[in-house]
C-alpha cells in the first residue's frame, strides 16, 4: 500500500461506514412506521417488528460513535448519503406501508440482506487497516443481522398463509408445512453442497 492510499484510508472507513449508518438510520424510521401500521395484528409479528428495531437502534448508535471516532460529522454524513439512496432498496421501504404484513417482512428481510453485505464488506476493509474496533463492531452487527433474517424468514411463510387463507387452523398448517420446507432449503446440508465457489 503507497502512502497516498494508507493516507486515504480513514476517510475510505469513515465513507463506508457512514454509508451503514445512513441505510440502517433509514431503515429504523421504516421499521418504526410498520410498527405502527394498523394491518399488523400478530404478536408474533409485532414483537419481530420490535426487536428490529431495538437492534437497528443500537447499530445505529454504535455507527454515529464509530462516524465520530473516524473523524466525520454524523449530521453532514448523513444529510449527503440519504440522498444516494433513491431508488435503491431503501425505496423499497420508504413508503409509509399500508401493505400487508407479508410484503413489509419482504421489505425488511430485502433491507437486511444488503446492510448485511454492506457489513461484510466494511469488516473486510477494517480488518484489511488493522482497525480492531471497526473490524469487531461490523462483525457483530453481522452476526445480529443474519440472525434476524433467519427470523425474518420464518415469519413470512405463516404471514402469507395467514393473509391468503380465510380458516385460521388451514392457514396455521399451510404456513408450517411452507416454513419447513423453506427453512430445509437453508439446511448445512444443502448451503455446503457442491459446487463451493471459495
Amino acid at each position: 500500500m503507497s502512502s497516498t492510499e494508507r493516507k486515504n484510508e480513514p476517510k475510505k472507513l469513515r465513507t463506508y461506514t457512514s454509508d451503514l449508518l445512513a441505510l440502517e438510520s433509514h431503515f429504523m424510521k421504516a421499521v418504526r412506521r410498520q410498527k405502527a401500521s394498523e394491518v399488523v395484528k400478530d404478536e408474533i409479528v409485532i414483537e419481530l417488528f420490535h426487536e428490529l428495531d431495538k437492534m437497528i437502534s443500537a447499530h445505529v448508535e454504535s455507527l454515529e460513535t464509530q462516524v465520530d471516532r473516524l473523524g466525520g460529522s454524523v449530521a453532514s454524513e448523513i444529510k449527503s448519503k440519504l440522498a444516494s439512496f433513491t431508488g435503491s432498496v431503501a425505496g423499497l421501504i420508504d413508503r409509509a406501508r399500508t401493505d400487508s404484513v407479508s410484503k413489509m417482512l419482504r421489505d425488511d428481510y430485502t433491507a437486511l440482506s444488503m446492510i448485511t453485505i454492506g457489513y461484510t464488506m466494511l469488516h473486510t476493509h477494517a480488518l484489511a487497516v488493522e482497525d480492531n474496533v471497526l473490524a469487531e463492531l461490523t462483525h457483530n452487527h453481522l452476526t445480529n443481522c443474519t440472525g434476524m433474517i433467519t427470523e425474518i424468514s420464518k415469519a413470512v411463510p405463516l404471514a402469507v398463509a395467514a393473509e391468503l387463507i380465510e380458516d385460521a387452523g388451514r392457514a396455521e398448517e399451510i404456513g408450517r408445512k411452507a416454513l419447513e420446507n423453506t427453512q430445509s432449503a437453508w439446511s448445512p446440508d444443502v448451503v455446503n453442497r457442491e459446487p463451493v465457489i471459495v
